[in-house]
């Protein structure tokens, strides 16, 4: 009789074990799956059946919210970024995706107007020539017009007047040697001889008896020898130094309105329009290949111009990073994409990152009705 009372308790808690273990199982199970399903509110007549639809679809928007608000302020945030972008490892990464992305720029054998064109930068030899005309144009009204009440002295640098100063010897130099090789050629001669001429037909019979006086000797044959002699002399370059110094320190003190009125606006821009044009040479600059442009230059852009480039990027965008996520709103775009999922989805990520979890959950749920199974038997088996 005993022994058949010890089965009956025995087979009492072993049900009541399994009993217990799989209402616990189930009732997790379904908690699990009310998290879910179903999608929408479900109706008996016009009563709501409770919990329907099931707690994601239906806190669905305030789920969003919550991941975005999550993302923005405990995942993205600005000082992440920052200590990514400063990592050596991430600067090495895209310093050596720049430059496999540029080495074949470099050799490419397209000319400058032809890349520019395949960027859609049409007419760039045209379009550059005019800012250089516009540069030109908006520089000289500017230095004109800052310049126009100063002094040549007050603006320009005593460098530059120390060297025209000390170039004053050598301008009379030159003016009395091309002067001295004038009048010692055939063209000064005869201009000797037409200013004697008209010097001895302005005074009539006075310069005829002059030129009876002189006999067959000519006026000019005196006159020539000794307009050389004065300008070989050397008190004629010392006057000449004299003279110029003075009129430099005339000029030195005219004001730069005096100085434009000698000059034409139009004239002295095409000028320079003109000289600049070609120092720059600007078909030649577009028509060539780029790779000849830059082959001196290839070394240098690979191995220090992008490595600083990545470099200096990194700083300025980890600088602005707080700004940049501000305008960014990342928090809004993350709200906005989960809303955009459909509910299929959004359980499908759910259980990709939890299902283990979820199976955990609801094995422990079998465990803990089995274990209160395990107890009510032995208080039933107690008390009976």
């Amino acid at each position: 009789m005993a022994g058949e009372q010890q089965m009956n308790l025995f087979t009492l808690i072993i049900f009541m074990v399994l009993i217990g273990a799989a209402i616990g199982a189930i009732t997790n199970a379904i908690a699990i799956r009310m998290l879910f399903r179903p999608y929408e509110p479900r109706y008996i007549s016009k009563w709501k059946i409770p919990f329907t639809p099931g707690l994601i679809p239906k806190r669905r928007g305030e789920l969003a919210l919550q991941i975005g608000r999550t993302v923005e302020e405990h995942l993205l945030t600005p000082e992440s970024i920052e200590r990514k972008l400063s990592e050596p490892s991430f600067q090495q990464e895209m310093t050596a995706m720049l430059q496999r992305e540029v080495k074949p720029m470099l050799a490419t054998d397209k000319t400058l107007s032809e890349l520019l064109e395949k960027v859609h930068f049409k007419e760039a030899e045209q379009k550059a020539e005019r800012w250089v005309e516009e540069w030109i144009d908006n520089k000289y009204r500017h230095i004109k017009n800052f310049y126009l009440d100063q002094t040549v002295k007050e603006s320009l640098p005593a460098e530059w007047l120390d060297t025209v100063e000390g170039k004053i010897p050598d301008v009379s130099k030159y003016i009395l040697t091309k002067a001295i090789d004038h009048f010692s050629s055939f063209e000064g001669k005869w201009r000797v001889k037409k200013m004697t001429d008209d010097f001895l037909a302005e005074w009539g019979k006075l310069g005829s008896m002059l030129q009876m006086i002189l006999g067959s000797t000519s006026l000019e044959d005196k006159i020539q020898p000794e307009i050389i002699k004065f300008l070989r002399n050397p008190g004629t370059k010392e006057m000449l130094d004299t003279i110029l110094a003075k009129e430099w320190e005339k000029v030195l003190d005219w004001k730069w309105e005096e100085v434009f009125k000698y000059f034409s606006d139009e004239k002295a821009l095409a000028k320079g329009k003109s000289f600049v044009l070609r120092q720059l040479d600007l078909p030649s600059l577009f028509r060539r290949p780029v790779a000849d442009l830059l082959r001196p230059f290839e070394d240098k852009i690979i191995g220090e111009v992008i490595p600083s480039l990545v470099e200096r990027a990194g700083h300025l965008v980890a600088s602005r990073m707080p700004v940049i996520m501000q305008k960014l709103r990342i928090g809004d775009i993350v709200r906005e994409q989960v809303e955009t999922f459909s509910l299929q989805r959004l359980e499908q990520i759910v259980l990709d990152i939890a299902r283990r979890e979820l199976k955990m959950i609801t094995l422990l749920g079998g465990l803990l009705g089995g274990a209160i199974g395990l107890i009510q038997a032995l208080i039933v088996g107690l008390f009976s």
